[in-house]
Formats: C-alpha cells, structure tokens, sequence
C-alpha cells in the first residue's frame, strides 16, 4: 500500500500526520512581518485535512517506474481569500517530478482561512509543511488460477454464473469473485443469421511464476 504522510510544521516542534487519524491541532501562530505595524498576526489555518491534498492515487507513475521516493518541503503564500498565491519548494526530495506535483496539487487543493492582523483583518501569509513519499512494498504474485463460468441468455441476461479459485495465488485473485455480484447483463451472443443465441462461457485467469 502506497503511503504518502504529510508532516506538519509548527514554530517549535514537529508532527506526524498518517492518515487516518484525526485532523491535528493548527499549528501555533508564526510572527510574519507583512506591511508597517503587521506584528503578530495569526497564521493561515487549513480549511481541510492536509493529508487530503496529496494522496496514494496521486503518486506519478513515471516515479513509481523510477523508483524516486524522498520527502519535499514546500511553503505556500495565502492571500486574504485563503488560496494559494503560489508555491515554491524549500526543501527537495531529490526528484524534480515529485517536487512539482507537490506544488501542484498543494495550489489546487488547498484551502485555508487567511492569516489576519492584530486587528482581525486578512492579510496575506504563509504555510509550510511536508509531503513524504515512500514507495510501496509489493509482495509478488503466488501461481494459481481462477475459472469463471457463466451463460448469457438471448435476452442478454447473465445466469449460472461461478468463480473458482484455485492455487496461492487464490487470495490475490479475490477480486475476480465479484464478477458474479456485478455483472448481470451482457450485450448477447449471435449466431450466422444475426440472431441473438444463449452461449455458455469459461474464463480462465492463470498467474505462472517461471
């Protein structure tokens, strides 16, 4: 399973955030100097979970193929509408791919309530943080096998229908279980006159470790 953590940042201290325990407390408020007699404002405060914003589904393929994996820092400015004025990458993974869809799905997603002066008005801020990404560890398939047999009607109605498995690789297989469950109507078979006929069908899925 592919587990992608985001880290966050705070004045003093460091947390973890893994998916899926609950949405940590904001972190404590940054002094950022914005403007003449901007002192102490409070900080952007997300709007949504952070690990929301970059996810397993998210990891590049390209990467995955690359084996590229590491942890980007990002910092992001929020204007006073609470959207990400843009993104620059304070700290790289070592992969310019993974940095860039940081970035990229962090601008996208985000949303924050704006950081505000001493006199609760928005102001422009920033938020830091970190996205990890770690390769997933794959265990490989087992031999075995799953028999799908099944008949579609005239009518286009699927009928009789039954999944065997068989082997190792059986519970990698499970999924094919569900065909039944799911598949309950078919465009019908026909014969040399265009007619549509009831045929009775076997599918077999092998998985060979040579």
């Amino acid at each position: 399973m592919l587990a992608i953590l985001l880290l966050a940042q705070a004045a003093s201290a460091e947390s973890v955030v893994t998916p899926p325990t609950l949405v940590p407390p904001p972190p404590p408020a940054l002094p950022i100097q914005i403007g003449e007699g901007a002192f102490n404002p409070r900080a952007p405060k997300p709007m949504s979970y952070p690990g929301s914003w970059v996810m397993t589904a998210d990891y590049p393929a390209d990467s995955l193929r690359a084996n590229e994996q590491g942890t980007t820092g990002f910092t992001v400015t929020v204007d006073t509408q609470g959207r990400v004025k843009d993104c620059r990458i304070s700290a790289s993974s070592g992969s310019p791919r993974l940095d860039e869809t940081t970035c990229r799905l962090v601008t996208q997603r985000a949303r924050f309530t704006p950081a505000t002066d001493s006199k609760d008005n928005p102001i422009e801020g920033t938020y830091a943080n970190r996205v990890r990404w770690v390769l997933p560890a794959i265990t490989p398939p087992e031999p075995g096998q799953a028999v799908t047999t099944y008949t579609v009607q005239a009518n286009g109605d699927v009928t009789d229908c039954k999944v065997v498995l068989e082997g190792a690789a059986a519970t990698s297989m499970n999924r094919l279980a569900g065909f039944c469950g799911n598949t309950k109507k078919m465009k019908p078979y026909l014969d040399a006159d265009k007619k549509p006929v009831t045929r009775k069908v076997t599918m077999t899925t092998t998985i060979a470790v040579e």
